[in-house]
């Protein structure tokens, strides 16, 4: 029972990748490109602070749609239950950036926003309910910053990273014989902090490169499991291990991430972005559990991750610039290493957008991307009792339609 308490409570701490994921869905050109470099709206608070002195005082909102599906096909599995439901999960991704320059060379800012999303229910009676039942998670990111202009090519910025993590997750407990299962419930949320240093060159005034680099945070999410319809025989087990009715608790690392970009405007009408992001995903996972007199070290399974992305941008009119980008993102995990609490696999991203400056002088953009997930498979076993599950995943993808409203202060 101590090793199922675990890896749930695992499960819980890797979908907090999807933080790496999804902190690039909102990027400001299609195919999650013109991150570092663009710099030319407040939500560079966000991608590269260092670029806040090429901007007036300003606010921008942001709201994403994502639409997220995917069919997971069991091929053999320990017990009977076959396929779970299918996701057909809609999220809402806000986002608020400011900038206010304090002097000649002084430009502070902030973005508040919800990089992370998360979720899902496979339902109660699939083949791996033992594995996994429901989970989500949310996450809040508050980035202060400070940039100061070193003379005409050259801004530095230095930021804190603010972060509020809360996750919900279920699991089937195998009571083994006639009677039904049980179910293992852990809520949990918590606390961390990090800081943010960038960098941006203006080699020429049509072609600059940024620099920004996210450090690690440590979030410990704590919280006590709550157990139902469980037999004698688990409840005497939890009790003998100090585990019934102790708060648990979860170390781990969201991973630090590096990004280079370049922009260049290539003549009147074409420009161009390019951006490369790493992501420190050695690092990623779940260092020691603990719950009451429990203890488990648990190895990261994860590898390092890269993200390269491109986009070209075309000026339609003096008011209007239309986009189009491509991304890709490897696998953060070897096939072996998957699982059904982090089914992810190389991603491919293309999208297009549209900026259009109001006659006010405010400005909208909205863009339209397609995530294709990849097939994913999973072969998967945790202990006898959860049994194991091996499948992939059909129809696995995002769609997204990202607006935001930009206006001068």
């Amino acid at each position: 029972m101590t090793i199922k308490i675990s890896r749930f409570i695992r499960c819980v701490c890797a979908a907090f990748f999807v933080f790496s994921i999804s902190l690039h869905v909102q990027a400001k050109r299609p195919g999650l490109s013109g991150l570092t470099a663009l710099a030319d709206s407040p939500d560079t608070t966000f991608w590269n602070p260092a670029g806040m002195t090429r901007l007036p005082e300003s606010l921008e909102s942001q709201l994403v749609t994502v639409f997220r599906n995917s069919d997971f096909e069991v091929d053999e599995a320990t017990h009977a239950g076959g396929d779970p439901k299918s996701q057909n999960d809609i999220y809402l991704i806000p986002g608020f950036y400011y900038v206010r320059p304090l002097s000649d060379q002084w430009t502070a800012g902030v973005s508040l926003n919800i990089p992370s999303g998360f979720g899902g229910d496979y339902g109660k009676t699939w083949s791996g309910r033992y594995l996994s039942r429901e989970f989500s998670l949310d996450f809040v990111s508050l980035n202060p910053s400070v940039a100061y202009q070193f003379n005409d090519a050259w801004s530095f910025a230095a930021g804190m990273q603010a972060m509020y993590a809360e996750s919900y997750s279920t699991a089937s407990v195998n009571n083994l014989g006639p009677r039904e299962d049980g179910r293992i419930k852990l809520d949990v949320d918590g606390t961390g902090a990090g800081y943010t240093l960038s960098a941006l060159y203006e080699f020429s005034p049509s072609t600059r490169f940024g620099l920004n680099y996210r450090s690690k945070v440590d979030i410990e999410l704590e919280g006590t499991p709550k157990f139902r319809n469980v037999n004698a025989a688990y409840l005497l087990a939890l009790e003998k291990k100090g585990l019934l009715g102790k708060e648990a608790e979860v170390d781990f690392e969201v991973p630090a991430i590096a990004q280079f970009g370049v922009f260049h405007q290539i003549n009147e009408r074409y420009s161009m972005t390019a951006d490369i992001v790493w992501l420190d995903m050695s690092e990623f996972g779940v260092s020691s559990v603990s719950a009451g007199a429990d203890h488990l070290s648990v190895e990261p399974i994860f590898q390092d991750s890269w993200l390269t992305s491109t986009s070209v941008g075309y000026q339609w009119d003096s008011k209007t610039i239309l986009s189009a980008g491509v991304g890709y993102m490897r696998s953060p995990s070897d096939k072996e290493d998957r699982t059904l609490y982090l089914p992810l696999d190389r991603v491919w991203i293309v999208g297009m957008g549209v900026e259009k400056e109001l006659q006010s002088g405010d400005i909208i953009n909205v863009s339209f991307e397609y995530v294709d997930l990849g097939s994913a498979p999973v072969d998967q076993q945790n202990t006898p009792l959860s049994g194991r599950v091996k499948g992939d995943y059909e129809n696995n993808y995002a769609a997204l339609v990202d607006f935001s409203y930009r206006f001068d202060l």
